[in-house]
């Protein structure tokens, strides 16, 4: 009998490696027995559990990893390919995701010769969702701008129907900051709405504005009307927007970087191309936190408006 008992209990032991070979972590001896072999068959057990579990933590991060793969794709393709030319206007834009994607969108949309359209949002959320917000953001703007020859609609106009879109498709607690200015290249000014985004900064002749008019952010109530403000942008004016991925990072004693140094940062590079004016932001960002980790994406865009007879020129040419 005991014989027998144990060659049961070998043979249980030997089935049930078999079915692991074969994939399935799910089989379990529950051997009742108070010997080596009962000590074997709990041991096996456990074992087959734990790689179950491993197996299954190990899908979720596949998806995970194909999701975020998917959400930077579309992320990537939401941005201008290449810069619009604007004679007058130099422009420079960066945006660098975080490992997590989240819903950092900007846009430059040349709505007229001496028409251009700047924007950029923050979307709540992360992944794909964010992403697929993004796009319908961007789908809306452009349809809602007055692209393709049309004159270019009033910026709170614009953000107010896009905030009514905004309400009817995003799911209930989503949210979008956005900022929307369209620079007039005749008339040497800029209209802008500021849905509760983070102010873009203009610094012109030593004078530092923050472009806060506008409202509260897009999504939460349908039947918001929005404001508008226009002010002048003088030859050699440097304007920039950013996201709060600039702003966050801390360092090593817990201390944000702040819109205040970002500012002050800016304020050395005012007669540096756009380009140069984007990279050294991101670059004091970067020493400021001194890891290359991130824990959301940075944006940033700059303009930077030229010399009155290069401006006036283009608009003669616009005509």
């Amino acid at each position: 009998v005991l014989t027998r008992t144990i060659t049961r209990a070998v043979n249980d032991l030997y089935n049930a490696t078999k079915r692991v070979q074969a994939g399935d972590f799910s089989h379990r001896m529950r051997l009742k027995r108070n010997d080596q072999l009962g000590e074997l068959g709990q041991s096996f057990d456990t074992m087959t559990a734990s790689v179950a579990t491993l197996l299954e933590e190990q899908r979720k991060r596949e998806r995970m990893e194909n999701e975020l793969s998917l959400a930077r794709e579309v992320q990537a393709q939401l941005f201008p390919r290449e810069l619009p030319s604007l004679p007058g206007v130099e422009l420079e834009a960066i945006c660098r995701a975080a490992r997590v994607v989240s819903g950092d969108y900007y846009d430059f949309l040349v709505l007229s010769p001496c028409h251009l359209g700047i924007a950029l949002a923050d979307i709540s959320g992360k992944g794909i969702s964010a992403a697929l917000l993004m796009a319908n953001l961007q789908a809306a703007l452009r349809s809602e701008a007055g692209i393709d020859g049309m004159a270019p609609v009033e910026t709170a106009r614009v953000v107010t129907r896009l905030n009514r879109h905004l309400c009817h498709s995003l799911a209930e607690g989503r949210f979008a900051t956005f900022f929307y200015g369209v620079y007039d290249l005749r008339a040497r000014s800029l209209q802008y709405t500021n849905a509760g985004h983070l102010p873009p900064v203009c610094i012109s002749n030593g004078e530092i504005r923050k472009l806060e008019a506008g409202g509260m952010v897009l999504g939460i109530f349908d039947d918001r009307v929005y404001q508008q403000e226009t002010v002048p942008i003088d030859p050699g004016t440097l304007l920039f927007a950013f996201s709060d991925g600039l702003i966050e990072p801390e360092n090593v004693y817990g201390e944000e970087f702040g819109t205040e140094r970002l500012v002050d940062e800016a304020v050395r590079h005012t007669r540096s191309p756009a380009s140069a004016v984007a990279h050294a932001l991101m670059a004091a960002v970067d020493q400021w936190a001194g890891t290359p980790e991130q824990a959301d994406d940075m944006t940033v865009i700059v303009a930077r408006f030229l010399a009155a007879s290069t401006a006036a020129d283009a608009a003669r040419g616009g005509r």
